[in-house]
């Protein structure tokens, strides 16, 4: 149930049932359709009305903390608290975070794949869309039928140096830039955070860039022997974005009032 003011024949939303507001993001990403080793939805629950939303990349004490302090009443973040391949228990890490809900009586919304691979607010689209890319329609990363990343082409070649140099602009970092590849963008293939492992997809589709989160120890050697520029911007940044957007989402549909705490949790 959404409460409401009327104020000169304008209406203003003040607050949303914290459940109305569940059920609405359950329903835009559909967590269900999707098989996650993430807990998706809600997390922790906390008082029953929503004036105030605070977003994050990842739950943590320091988010937590601004946000009580900005008085929220539920934070909705990418990663959560709880994970299906993690042991069940409330160890001193996770019983200082739950503190911080149950003393401020905060709701926590998490979601994950569902987040990542959204056609309109998920990480991977966002990424696309904000460097200037033209959607080819082409998925990468398929998990459970459904790609989580995407496949875009430059509208102009353009040099990596230029790509990359637009690629630090957008996230406000030096990525890792592994040059193997031809010196002039075209294709690119995206996969937020941890896509490490997807690299050979984006070779197979032809993508003269992959662009990801994070490298891991093979990626150079296989970068070099099979041709491929490779980018890792960090996985917190290649996963601000979605959130991002989903709060412009909860903004403009729900009326309540949102707040990104940008945390970087990058090495």
């Amino acid at each position: 149930m959404l409460n409401s003011l009327h104020l000169e024949g304008v209406q203003l939303m003040t607050s949303i049932a914290r459940d109305d507001l569940v059920e609405f993001l359950d329903a835009y990403l559909t967590p269900r359709h999707m098989r996650d080793h993430a807990v998706n939805g809600l997390q922790v629950v906390g008082r029953s009305e929503v004036r105030k939303v605070a977003l994050g990349v990842s739950a943590s004490l320091a988010l937590f903390t601004e946000a009580a302090r900005w008085n929220a009443d539920l934070i909705l973040v990418h990663h959560g608290l709880f994970w299906r391949d993690e042991p069940r228990r409330i160890d001193a890490l996770v019983k200082g975070r739950l503190k911080i809900l149950f003393d401020n009586d905060i709701t926590l919304l998490a979601y994950h794949l569902p987040l990542d691979a959204h056609p309109e607010v998920g990480n991977n689209i966002q990424i696309l869309k904000r460097l200037g890319l033209r959607h080819t329609g082409q998925g990468l990363g398929s998990w459970d039928g459904t790609y989580l990343g995407v496949v875009g082409e430059a509208f102009e070649p353009t040099s990596l140096m230029e790509f990359s140099t637009r690629v630090d602009k957008l996230f406000q970092t030096s990525a890792l830039v592994l040059a193997f590849g031809r010196q002039q963008v075209r294709r690119v293939g995206i996969i937020s955070g941890g896509g490490a492992g997807e690299l050979m997809e984006a070779v197979e589709q032809g993508c003269d860039v992959y662009l990801t989160g994070e490298a891991k120890e093979p990626t150079p050697a296989i970068c070099r022997e099979v041709g491929i520029n490779y980018i890792a911007a960090g996985h917190y940044n290649t996963e601000k974005f979605g959130v991002i957007a989903l709060g412009d989402v909860v903004r403009d549909k729900l009326g309540v009032e949102v707040r990104l705490f940008d945390i970087p949790n990058n090495l």
